[in-house]
């Protein structure tokens, strides 16, 4: 495995800020900002005479993403550079201060007289929001410090051993567009320095909703989008639905329920960008220590050592971060809906996401309700935790994509590259809590702890019964109470839609606004009936010669990516899946060795049934509405018939689904989203031909530029 020294520009401003910092091992806690002693920031490296600033509220705020504006070019200009910014640690109470690779969120914070240098910015990247129809236009610029050629050789012996990771690319993860090109092409490559012009051709009818951006070049993912290189990117709609005759001629988007029309503007709706950021403390003299820094030292991610570690998690004492921010607090009004745009941004944590309500803490500060809902977590707390009220949560689309009708959940479950939006509303003024519940085990991305015992990630240790993600502080409002059903129906006849629509969505009916016709129908099942299904086994092996791949009945062991292969399926020497322009094709997703969470790129899949080992359909059990449900195979309950562009295969399981290829054909992946098995060959290439494609087409090159 290569391994990467810290580079010198990090080994600089790691000295920078241990001259500059004020030698308190101890800065304030995030919630009482007003408090100036012992401030949390350093002093500005540039200017060591300037006082360190006091820590302000926004410190602990959980607020969206900054917005990212076109430039005068009409591109969004992403920056990919260090930044610097602090990451709250509950361990201590304290803040570790890192410099970790990231996307800068305004680019006039990039001063390119101090190119090489880190950026002070937020850990999240910059919000992207575009339009159907439309074609934006990304300028990435790679603003990293060149690497050496012991990291990054020219001549890579083998591609799934990481590397490069200061070479970059860009995925838009679900967005359906080509993959061809400028487009989202996954095999394009950017060295330090390089910039590119990536264009994305929306089609008119793209469905609207939540998607998300990250790096994806093979080698270097995992420890990139570790890092925090992801940011939210939001397809907007205006499409109203049509009746006619009592039918749906053509359906419509979710959008125009929400958009306030006076302020050209989505206030109601929050973006919460889900992060495992990794790191390790480094002092000046070159030690490193895991992520519990203290004073002097500064969390960096500059190896892959850990980040393959099947505990990495859990035992690393890690917090998943809401936009940059470890038990943040967002704030929203007594009973106002607020649409949660959720993404699952992170790499190895399985979230089960619950929110409890702590009764009579209206007057708690934010200090004490960390307290208070910091109890809940150990697992002698159980019984107490299952006992708080949950708020329900009415999920309206998955994985970008409206489901046919709102689903009211306890437990919102998230694996990596999930997203979920959700309609929530808080009845009271208490405050609430954010927990990552622990599920079962066979639920949850597994950890191998060294005695032996699988056992969840859950971080921050794997004993604990919840981790604390964040809390809600409700303000007092006059708005009255509504159930989902009575806003979504008030909402339609604000806009003035049809009547037989307004009816549909006072039932919690949402089949005017999906986008993508069942292909769960007698036709297609007749059209299947002679037609072999798609298979997909994830494998991995463990050892000095472990693999992470796949495996197929005409080669023998796992398949890594790029192996060399001879099949009926060979190009240029490596295996590539072809698949049809127009078909419709049913996939069999199953795993030999552990839990994989599955993701393709371009076309997303209606999940047809899951099937667990007894050949039970999971899929087809009704979501519990009792506060405390029962877990088993929760995560899949109520997705049969669902689209989605991910789902978490277990060992043992087969999860069937089905996927319609109508446009855009060229080659890009499938792959397991836990992204160090990725990095490692748990990755295929997919390509869709037939048309103006040729299936012996060459394999994709990367570039450079």
């Amino acid at each position: 495995m290569l391994q990467l020294a810290i580079i010198g520009v990090i080994a600089a401003v790691i000295a920078v800020l241990a001259s500059n910092w004020n030698g308190a091992k101890n800065p304030p806690n995030p919630y009482n900002p007003s408090n100036p002693n012992n401030p949390s920031n350093p002093s500005n490296p540039n200017n060591p005479t300037q006082p360190p600033p006091a820590p302000t509220a926004p410190d602990s705020l959980i607020s969206n993403p900054p917005l990212l504006q076109k430039n005068a070019k009409g591109k969004y200009e992403l920056i990919i550079a260090y930044k610097m910014d602090k990451l709250y640690n509950p361990r201590k109470g304290t803040w570790d201060q890192l410099v970790l690779r990231g996307y800068v969120t305004k680019p006039s914070l990039f001063n390119k007289k101090k190119a090489g240098e880190y950026v002070e910015d937020r850990l999240v990247g910059p919000q992207i929001r575009v339009k159907q129809g439309e074609t934006f236009s990304v300028h990435l610029n790679n603003q990293l410090p060149t690497e050496s050629t012991a990291t990054c050789p020219e001549h890579i012996l083998d591609a799934n051993d990481p590397h490069c990771f200061n070479t970059t690319n860009l995925h838009t993860h679900g967005l359906w567009v080509s993959p061809q090109g400028n487009s989202d092409n996954v095999f394009l490559k950017f060295k330090p320095q390089e910039k590119f012009d990536y264009q994305f051709k929306m089609e008119p009818n793209h469905p609207a909703g939540t998607y998300w951006y990250h790096a994806h070049l093979h080698g270097s993912t995992a420890i990139q989008v570790s890092s925090g290189m992801a940011g939210p990117l939001i397809v907007e709609g205006s499409r109203i639905p049509q009746v006619r005759n009592g039918k749906i001629t053509s359906t419509g988007d979710m959008d125009i329920l929400w958009k306030d029309k006076g302020k050209n503007s989505y206030s109601n709706e929050n973006i919460l960008l889900f992060q495992q950021i990794q790191y390790r403390c480094t002092h000046p003299a070159g030690t490193t220590n895991l992520n519990n820094c203290d004073a002097g030292e500064v969390g960096t991610l500059e190896d892959y050592q850990g980040l393959n570690a099947f505990n990495s998690w859990g035992a690393n004492h890690y917090y998943t971060s809401i936009n940059g921010k470890v038990h943040g607090e967002i704030q929203v009004e007594q009973n106002q809906f607020k649409r949660w745009r959720m993404i699952h941004g992170g790499v190895r944590d399985t979230l089960g996401l619950i929110i409890k309500e702590l009764p009579k803490s209206q007057k708690f500060t934010a200090e004490q309700t960390i307290k208070a809902c910091s109890e809940f977590q150990e697992e002698d707390k159980k019984v107490d935790f299952d006992q708080l009220t949950s708020l329900p949560v009415y999920t309206i689309a998955q994985d970008g994509l409206t489901m046919d009708h709102v689903q009211t959940r306890r437990i919102s479950i998230f694996q990596p590259g999930y997203r979920h939006d959700a309609m929530v509303a808080f009845p009271s003024t208490n405050r609430y809590c954010i927990f990552d519940t622990n599920l079962n085990i066979d639920d949850e991305i597994n950890a191998i702890p060294t005695s032996g015992q699988i056992t969840p990630q859950l971080a921050p240790g794997n004993t604990l019964n919840a981790q604390l993600l964040g809390w809600v502080n409700v303000k007092a409002s006059k708005l009255k109470a509504q159930t989902p059903a009575q806003f979504l129906q008030t909402q339609a006849q604000k806009i003035g839609l049809n009547k037989e629509i307004q009816t549909q969505l006072s039932q919690l009916k949402l089949s005017a606004f999906i986008d993508h016709p069942s292909l769960m129908t007698t036709e297609i099942e007749n059209r299947l009936k002679n037609r072999p299904p798609q298979r997909s086994t994830f494998d991995a092996s463990f050892g000095p010669n472990g693999k992470f791949g796949y495996r197929y009945s005409d080669i023998e062991g796992i398949y890594s990516f790029g192996d060399l292969f001879t099949g009926a399926d060979a190009v240029e020497g490596a295996y590539v899946r072809k698949l049809e322009l127009g078909q419709i094709d049913e996939w069999i997703l199953s795993s030999n060795n552990l839990n994989h969470p599955y993701h393709i790129h371009v076309n997303p899949f209606q999940i047809v049934k899951v099937l667990d080992p007894t050949g039970k359909d999971v899929s087809d059990i009704p979501l519990a509405v009792d506060p405390n449900p029962n877990l088993e195979d929760i995560q899949y309950r109520g997705l049969k018939g669902q689209f989605k562009d991910t789902i978490f295969v277990k060992q043992g399981y087969q999860v069937i689904v089905r996927s319609h290829y109508k446009k855009f054909e060229g080659d890009f992946v499938q792959h397991c989203h836990i992204l160090d098995h990725e990095d490692q060959g748990m990755m295929e290439y997919v390509r869709i031909c037939g048309g103006k494609f040729p299936c012996d087409s060459p394999l994709p090159a990367s570039h450079h530029h």
